[in-house]
């Protein structure tokens, strides 16, 4: 099985923390890193290899996100279509989206980010 990938968020990168024992991948914080390919590289290829293996249980991905910038935008919408393309197969990947009611710029870009993929989410509002 593959080993989880945890990542300690830092001021301009999520924490990341992929657990594939429980298929529950966590992302939160800010993303504004100074190279984003350097950061999301190894988490589009953890992802390629989690999903390239027999994943039958529910995938739950849960967004805890402050901020992101445009570049860290295109790599969270690769992530997602690989998930994305798994879900076709098994509908089995879920989003939940954690954020404050009052961030409405925030969730229109999420909407937007996530417009064109087929993936179930769920809104959860953090009081």
């Amino acid at each position: 099985m593959q080993k989880k990938l945890i990542i300690s968020p830092t001021k301009g990168t999520f924490g990341i923390n992929f657990d594939p024992a429980k298929n529950v991948f966590e992302i939160k914080g800010n993303s504004f890193p100074p190279n984003a390919l350097e950061f999301y590289e190894p988490l589009i290829d953890w992802v390629k290899e989690f999903l390239s293996g027999d994943v039958k249980d529910p995938v739950l991905i849960k967004f805890k996100v402050n901020y992101y910038n445009t570049s860290s935008s295109k790599y969270i919408y690769k992530i997602l279509e690989l998930f994305n393309e798994h879900n076709e197969k098994t509908q089995n990947v879920k989003l939940k989206w954690y954020s404050s009611d009052d961030d409405d710029e925030l969730f229109e870009d999420w909407k937007s980010l996530i417009q064109d993929l087929d993936l179930p989410y769920e809104f959860i509002s953090l009081e």
